[in-house]
């Protein structure tokens, strides 16, 4: 869990920030609440904290005076300043020391929250990929962008961010690019690969800023999903097709001898913030709503209407595929889950939900089978699959493993092992413990743990939330019931709790479950 202090000298704000939000839902805990900078600081000294949301004028030490103090200090803490329009400056200072955002009082709880999510997901990129921007700089840039593009920032806050950070606005004409990122091999690339793409995308934004037509500005920056947004502000000659052209010719550089490849796709012109963010919208929905082929080097889509695509009929003899499943002939499984999913495919672009539910639906059916399944690796390639090969790949592979775990994983289990099985495949949704059982079968709760170990493969809580969450995945998928529901009706009253352990589990939460499977 990551810790927030929260530091403003009028203590019902510093205490109101502890219940403003859901803070657990996002993995962080609260560490404590101080009234000025110096009392901030001795916390800090004391405990660790990963994230510090403070006032900028309070007695003793002023906001930035405690974010230098820390800084000098080398702790590795975000900071998220609270201020006013009058204090303006000061933000300026603070930017200059690395503050990721700072919100305007009255604090704007939508705004918080985007920040929030915005700085958990630059924790999760730097533990997962270790891919991001060096400068605290850039994280405030891309954060303000994205929150532009997106239309989740107000047109005068954006006015006077953007003149802080130098933007070009008042601009006759813009036009919007998005650019993702395709790894050459199975989707769900190693680390140097993703590091390597992620490197090509920031090549690719030098190279557009470097060869931009006359009279035009260049913003880019990297998006939440890993897309690099490029965005040319016409002040002068509108060409919008030279743009076009040189940012074609400038991937095709960067691209040239490289694995992997480009989609770029085009989200349109706008004349301000409100045709910015729509041909953001555009574009974005292009990689939602279609797979690609991937043999070429540069895809480009043009701005595409949903209507102008045929959608594919996916009609599969689902008994045949069954028996194969039972039968365990991998042989003729992959075979089979290839000719389906490209019964789909299209010349230029394929709808992408019919075939990513049909692959879901193939994998669903034989990880079913499974006595503990593991479905983490069903879903969490699934987002940023893009390409139909991709997908094949992805079903057949995990079709494949799971015929394989099945095949080899049927011995039987001692009498001691056996019994905490069916314990838990019978009582799941009640308090289970390891020690209260081991009292039931007669044996010391740490010798049977081990012996759980060895023959499972897992430890004996393991097991179980593995189990809990597979239920839950079950009802999610087939039945309507609330969450909070489900999470009670499966063993766990901590509803943070259930959502930590099911992102743990099963690689996505909840409700990104739930959309991606659309029944």
């Amino acid at each position: 869990m990551k810790k927030v202090l929260f530091v403003d000298d009028e203590p019902l704000i510093a205490q109101g920030l502890s219940s403003i939000l859901n803070w657990s839902k996002y993995g962080i805990e609260i560490a404590g609440t101080a009234n000025d900078g110096l009392s901030a600081l001795e916390m800090i000294r004391e405990e660790t904290v990963d994230l510090l949301v403070t006032d900028i004028m309070m007695p003793r030490m002023n906001g930035l005076e405690l974010i230098r103090k820390i800084k000098e200090a080398g702790l590795k803490i975000k900071f998220v300043v609270l201020s006013g329009y009058e204090e303006f400056e000061y933000v300026k200072a603070g930017i200059t020391l690395g503050i990721e955002n700072y919100i305007l009082k009255p604090i704007n709880l939508e705004e918080l929250e985007f920040t929030i999510r915005h700085i958990r997901g630059d924790w999760d990129r730097e533990e997962l990929q270790q891919v991001h921007f060096e400068e605290d700089w850039e994280v405030l840039r891309s954060n303000i962008l994205q929150r532009w593009v997106s239309g989740e920032i107000e047109s005068q806050e954006f006015k006077h961010r953007a003149e802080l950070l130098g933007l070009p606005l008042n601009c006759g004409l813009y036009q919007l690019f998005v650019v993702r990122p395709i790894p050459g091999g199975y989707q769900d690339a190693p680390e140097s690969f993703r590091n390597e793409m992620g490197e090509k995308c920031r090549e690719l934004a030098k190279a557009v800023e470097q060869s931009k037509p006359a009279e035009t500005e260049v913003i880019s920056f990297m998006d939440p999903d890993g897309d690099l947004v490029i965005l040319y502000a016409f002040r002068g000659q509108r060409d919008v097709s030279a743009a076009q052209r040189q940012l074609l010719l400038a991937a095709e550089d960067v691209q040239n001898g490289s694995e992997g490849s480009f989609w770029i796709s085009e989200g349109g012109a706008g004349c301000d913030s409100k045709g910015v963010q729509n041909s953001y919208g555009l574009a974005k929905a292009v990689f939602h709503r279609y797979l690609i082929s991937g043999e070429e080097r540069i895809r480009f889509t043009a701005l595409t209407k949903p209507e102008d695509i045929e959608l594919p009929s996916m009609e599969w003899d689902n008994d045949h595929y069954v028996e194969l499943l039972i039968e365990g002939r991998i042989e003729a499984v992959e075979p089979f889950i290839e000719q389906v999913l490209r019964s789909a495919s299209r010349e230029h672009l394929t709808p992408r939900e019919s075939c990513v539910n049909t692959g879901l639906q193939l994998m669903l059916a034989v990880k079913e089978r499974e006595d503990n399944p593991d479905y983490s690796e069903v879903f969490a390639p699934i987002g940023r699959i893009s390409t139909l090969p991709a997908l094949v790949r992805h079903v057949t592979s995990v079709v494949r493993r799971s015929l394989e775990k099945q095949e080899t994983g049927r011995e039987d289990f001692s009498p001691h092992v056996a019994f905490l099985v069916e314990q838990v495949h019978r009582h799941y949704a009640e308090e289970l413990s390891l020690k209260t059982l081991s009292q039931k079968a007669g044996l010391h709760p740490n010798y049977l743990g081990q012996l759980f170990q060895q023959e499972v493969g897992n430890s004996f809580s393991d097991y179980v939330n593995q189990y809990r969450i597979e239920k839950a995945t079950q009802l999610l998928i087939n039945t309507d019931r609330k969450t909070t529901e489900i999470a009670l009706g499966v063993g766990y009253l901590d509803t943070s709790y259930f959502y930590r352990q099911f992102k743990k589990y099963a690689g996505v939460s909840p409700t990104e479950l739930r959309h991606m499977y659309n029944k």
